[in-house]
């Protein structure tokens, strides 16, 4: 039996780029998940997506309890992101929360996360929300001439640089609409150039380095003081000097607030009022974000990271000379980082093979386990999900 991962693409310079792949996804009830399903390919050639085979035999795979709490779906949609430019400023509803494990980032990266500063959330949605309409103004002012992919390729850069000079544009643009046209357009840039780095500067840049693990949730001296449960952060992942990063994002299925998407065109839709009413909007520093896995007492070659409402997280680094133990418990899922596994049952017998980039389910019946390097540096993400009396929204 194998699974097919899928993945939300972007065209750019006629090559087709995945920018994130969903390692796994078995809701329909969410529409991003539903849209990508994992897909299954069984020894007889044949396929079907794995919510179809959680509508038939989650009870099974899963087991009772599980099903009785989640429903005939798997609760987590994990991705793999490949961030290679600046993405939208977003938030998700209340009590969503997220970790990313950075598996490889060049030298300098960062991303954009928490704010740096207490925010005043009806300034940023009025900034943001007529940062939208001078767009809207600027795409209509180039209409036919500088179709919107045109004007993503000049402007991208150029809004990227904190002192970008309108020269650079006048020499592009200048000529295709005329000096009236471009004396226009050219307040409209510089409106939006102020609103671009403005939000951007709101925000903290938070260093992403290969190992790190950053955990996207309300800092836990704030929650006294906001009433509220542990959310997503503000965030903006990427940065403005194109450095990439290659991360692990674990996350519940679940819509995405837009509240500013960085001037990008062709204009995406935003929600901006949803964005910010999700939002903390008191100030944070990246060291509240940063978390350093622990050993687990009494089971070598395990550390934990985050344990959240919904989903705790723990790396198994196993060696040449010295496997790690997993003891019986709930459907979970593993994900691969580095090097190769195997998996043994208790028996003996081999349960399945892992190596950098596989992702898997770990149905109820395969219970303990053990998990051999296969490679002289292995490293597995492990994500459980809590079963209990609980009902889970």
């Amino acid at each position: 039996m194998q699974t097919f991962k899928n993945g939300a693409a972007g065209v750019a310079d006629g090559v087709k780029r995945f920018g994130e792949c969903f390692e796994i996804a078995a809701d329909d009830s969410d529409a991003e998940a539903r849209q990508y399903p994992s897909v299954i390919r069984l020894d007889d050639g044949s396929e079907v997506s794995l919510p179809a085979l959680l509508d038939a035999h989650a009870d099974t795979l899963l087991g009772e309890d599980f099903v009785r709490r989640y429903g005939r779906r798997f609760p987590l949609l994990p991705k793999t992101l490949d961030v290679a430019e600046l993405l939208s400023v977003q938030g998700h509803p209340e009590g969503n929360t997220e970790v990313y494990v950075i598996i490889a980032a060049d030298e300098g990266a960062t991303l954009r996360l928490g704010f740096n500063t207490d925010v005043d959330g009806a300034d940023l949605a009025e900034r943001c929300a007529a940062g939208r309409r001078t767009q809207q103004r600027l795409l209509d002012l180039c209409g036919a001439d500088v179709p919107a992919q045109e004007l993503q390729s000049h402007l991208q850069p150029w809004f990227a640089s904190r002192g970008a000079r309108l020269d650079t544009l006048e020499r592009q643009l200048g000529a295709k609409l005329g000096k009236v046209r471009w004396n226009e357009a050219a307040a409209l840039l510089r409106s939006l150039h102020a609103v671009y780095w403005h939000v951007l500067d709101l925000m903290n840049a938070v260093p992403a380095r290969a190992g790190q693990v950053i955990n996207n949730s309300t800092p836990a001296r704030l929650l006294a003081a906001t009433g509220r449960p542990p959310s997503a952060e503000v965030h903006a992942l990427g940065n403005t000097e194109g450095r990439e990063i290659l991360a692990l994002e674990i996350r519940r299925p679940g819509v995405t607030f837009r509240a500013w998407d960085n001037v990008r065109f062709p204009i995406r839709d935003v929600d901006v009022e949803a964005a910010v009413q999700a939002l903390n909007l008191r100030r944070t520093a990246p060291e509240d974000y940063i978390v350093e896995p622990q050993p687990v007492a009494g089971r070598p070659g395990v550390k934990r990271s985050v344990v959240a409402e919904h989903f705790s997280i723990e790396h198994l680094e196993p060696t040449p000379v010295a496997s790690v133990d997993v003891p019986a418990s709930p459907p979970h899922c593993l994900h691969a980082l580095e090097g190769a596994v195997s998996v043994y049952a208790t028996d003996g017998a081999l349960v399945g093979r892992l190596a950098r980039g596989d992702s898997a389910i770990v149905p109820i019946g395969v219970g303990a386990y053990r998990v051999a390097a296969d490679a002289p540096v292995a490293s597995i993400v492990k994500v459980d999900v809590p079963v209990d009396a609980g009902v889970d929204g």
